[in-house]
């Protein structure tokens, strides 16, 4: 099956949920990536609610973290959302706090749109990150949320590292593509492309009847980083 397989046999209108996912640990202010974000993000919005299809098809959440992690906009068509609101400078960088909060919140929206009569494909997660986790045992809480045998919602996360991000973290963080900013590349004017890249494969995504997700291509600026393991079942 596709990286957007159903997890059981379901009826009634397709959805795919993604949740856009962001560092907002302090560096990310140095280096210019939370205006990065916050600008792209209204172009965001406005290309998925503009356009019908890819809106119904489509669903969208916004996940900050830092020292914890909270949801900034509950998943939502983009058209029920007046704005996102953006990302704000802060303190460290769990990533057990956002992995813990994905698992969760993704377990009770599934939940709620298939009590809605919705036929719902496995999310997609896009994961920003400037820089090392400061939690040791962040892999512990990222196996809970990935494993399919531990966590039957387990999602395809598409991984971001930019700025004093490690290959080798945002490579075991991605679980179907991950993507480095190259050394000599500007933090924020990376993270533009990476906002333009998942933007469009968001749309690109949500543009026919049976949403099927679409990694993008390498943001301008980036590497794809290969993985040891591409997990599309």
């Amino acid at each position: 099956m596709s990286a957007t397989d159903v997890e059981q046999v379901q009826t009634g209108e397709q959805v795919l949920p993604f949740y856009i996912v962001c560092d907002e640990s302090a560096s990310m202010a140095y280096n210019g990536g939370i205006d990065a974000i916050n600008n792209g993000l209204p172009d965001l919005h406005a290309s998925i609610a503009s356009d019908p299809l890819v809106n119904d098809k489509s669903r969208i959440c916004l996940i900050s973290f830092s020292d914890d992690a909270e949801v900034l906009c509950p998943l939502a068509p983009a058209s029920d959302i007046d704005a996102l609101p953006g990302v704000m400078e802060k303190g460290a960088t769990s990533f057990s706090a956002v992995f813990r909060l994905l698992k969760t919140q993704i377990a009770q929206d599934i939940a709620m749109l298939r009590a809605d009569g919705f036929q719902v494909f496995r999310p997609a997660v896009f994961f920003i990150s400037d820089g090392e986790p400061t939690d040791s045992d962040w892999q512990d809480s990222h196996r809970e949320l990935t494993d399919k045998s531990l966590n039957p919602h387990a999602p395809n996360i598409i991984a971001f590292g930019v700025d004093q991000a490690d290959g080798d973290t945002i490579r075991q963080v991605g679980t179907i593509a991950a993507f480095l900013a190259e050394q000599d590349v500007n933090p924020g004017n990376a993270l533009k492309e990476i906002m333009r890249a998942l933007t469009n494969s968001i749309v690109q995504s949500s543009s026919s009847s049976s949403p099927t997700l679409v990694i993008p291509p390498a943001p301008d600026g980036t590497i794809s980083l290969p993985l040891d393991m591409m997990d599309e079942t």
